[in-house]
């Protein structure tokens, strides 16, 4: 069963917050910046999936939200990682001006 919470949770969060990453750097001049949104993905989705599959009502309300716009998916990534506290700020910036 965890195994396909985590294929849902893969389809409804963690595909999404990856192209919402890259939407959101698109514009970025920097490649540094985009290499460092790709770097902070790859960290952070094994550990979302792995938060999914042992917390299920976590994963359901994270994946409605997401699916439906009221959950940012770049609220999702955590600010351990040093490629994502790289990011975030931008991510988080972009994410208010195209929600205005």
């Amino acid at each position: 069963m965890s195994d396909f919470i985590s294929m849902l949770f893969a389809i409804f969060v963690v595909n999404p917050l990856q192209a919402e990453v890259s939407d959101r750097l698109r514009g970025v001049a920097a490649n540094e910046l985009i290499g460092a949104g790709r770097a902070c993905i790859a960290a952070e989705g094994p550990r979302l999936l792995e938060r999914a599959q042992a917390n299920w009502g976590w994963a359901a309300a994270n994946a409605i939200g997401v699916s439906f716009g009221m959950v940012d998916p770049a609220t999702l990534l955590s600010g351990d990682n040093a490629d994502c506290r790289r990011v975030l700020p931008l991510l988080r910036q972009n994410g208010e001006r195209s929600n205005a």
